[in-house]
């Protein structure tokens, strides 16, 4: 294997990042049924497969007169890189770009028996084939033009990263955000049924209690009275006497309708903090459409180019984001826009 210079494995790389964008976008473009720019940076460009490449080529120097050698060193280091790679991503993301929890054998969903079987023919045909035209179209040129080559493309690999990594970053905060927002709104609705309810309940307790009151107040001065006209009809001391005896019971049973204030106290205390639960409420109903906004306009590239992503660590509001940018998706399908 000939030694190659800093400028030449830099421009190895971009080659084989190009390539693994060609080979991604047609297979998913295939199975999708329409074009899609695949990968996580916008450019044509897929850095696992760059990285993947070098690091074969790099893993399998001393096993170069060995295929089965050659294959199972460059199989291991690439499964390897591929699986550091997505458990970094999913960790830092909090969105899994690619998975394969669904297929045989696989670990964590981030490689899997067929993924490592094809990173082993990938080996091969990299080492033996690929890298051998690949080599000579960059050996044609001279150092300078290598050089030249590498200056001219890193600063626009460079702002793609860096713009689909700030893209990635404010998917995860929109996730964490939505995901706040859905729990506090989930609580505040539970509070807010809890409220309705006690304040129902009060209301009917209060409307029992004054007519429970009403009426024996109305028993009371009708007996009264009729006892009153009875002793009036017989002597000036007996009258005087159940005139008290009724007077106090009176007052004792309008003492009783003191403890009203209070109820009432306790369920106007009830009214605003229900008042206040729906203000809260409202407003993180707007704050939760803000997200939805902020993630179709600033995301919704990401997650074209990833249609397979999942979230794990934030599921629901993940399925939120993709069905609100979906729909934005066909929307502008529909009206002939991209």
């Amino acid at each position: 294997m000939k030694i190659y210079t800093f400028s030449q494995w830099v421009l190895f790389f971009y080659i084989y990042c190009f390539l693994g964008w060609l080979w991604e976008s047609a297979y998913v473009s295939v199975k999708q049924k329409h074009l899609v720019n695949r990968g996580f940076l916008k450019g044509p460009l897929l850095p696992i497969y760059g990285s993947g490449a070098l690091c074969v080529l790099a893993v399998t120097i001393p096993f170069r007169d060995s295929v089965p050698l050659m294959c199972l060193s460059g199989m291991a280091a690439a499964t390897v890189l591929e699986y550091v790679t997505g458990a970094v991503m999913e960790r830092l993301f909090h969105v899994r770009y690619w998975d394969y929890s669904d297929k045989f054998m696989n670990l964590n969903g981030h490689i899997c028996l067929a993924s490592t079987l094809c990173w082993g023919v990938m080996t091969v045909l990299v080492v033996d084939v690929i890298q051998v035209y690949v080599e000579r179209l960059v050996l044609s040129f001279d150092e300078g033009m290598v050089e030249a080559a590498v200056i001219l493309v890193t600063p626009f690999v460079t702002a793609d990263v860096v713009t689909s990594f700030r893209a990635a970053i404010r998917l995860r905060d929109v996730l964490v955000q939505w995901e706040q927002v859905s729990e506090e709104m989930r609580k505040l609705t539970e509070r807010k049924q809890e409220l309705e309810l006690a304040i129902a309940q009060r209301k009917s307790e209060m409307e029992g209690v004054l007519t429970e009151r009403k009426q024996e107040v109305e028993n009371v001065f009708t007996e009264r009275k009729q006892e009153l006209e009875n002793a009036l009809k017989g002597a000036g001391e007996k009258a005087n006497e159940t005139l008290t005896v009724g007077v106090q019971e009176v007052s004792n049973r309008i003492a009783a309708l003191g403890e009203l204030p209070g109820k009432i106290a306790a369920l106007q205390e009830l009214t605003e903090t229900l008042a206040a639960v729906q203000e809260r409420t409202a407003r993180l109903a707007g704050e939760n459409e803000l997200l939805r906004r902020i993630s179709v306009k600033s995301i919704r590239g990401l997650l074209k180019r990833n249609p397979k992503a999942v979230s794990f660590m934030n599921k629901e509001a993940f399925d939120d984001v993709k069905e609100s940018v979906s729909k934005k998706n066909d929307a502008k399908s529909n009206t002939g826009k991209e």
